[in-house]
């Protein structure tokens, strides 16, 4: 009786353990991907350099954020977060379609 109990409580520490350390793997992924994507403030400005640059970057990594997303894990543990940098991706995407219809109109 006593090695069930023990064998028992290290599958439960043990399960809480990954599931830490993947908690702690997709706040680390989360945070890469915020400190490349383009900022909010960047896309007042959508006609920089630096912002046309990080618009064409952002597709791969909303991708990423997408897998997360799609995750259940994942998106059980930081939901909240995935979801704010979601719709930050979805902001940068309505601007660069905003910005190939500009580009399509100009002579």
């Amino acid at each position: 009786m006593r090695v069930l109990i023990a064998a028992i409580l290290l599958v439960a520490v043990a399960t809480a353990a990954g599931l830490g350390l993947y908690y702690w793997r997709v706040g680390e992924a989360l945070d890469e991907i915020r400190a490349e994507l383009v900022t909010p403030k960047e896309l007042e400005a959508p006609d920089a350099p630096e912002t046309r640059r990080g618009i064409e970057a952002a597709p791969a990594l909303c991708e990423r954020v997408y897998d997360l997303r799609a995750n259940p894990i994942a998106r059980r543990l930081r939901g909240d977060e995935i979801r704010g940098l979601w719709a930050h991706c979805e902001r940068i995407a309505d601007r660069a379609s905003g910005l190939d219809q500009l580009r399509k109109g100009s002579p």
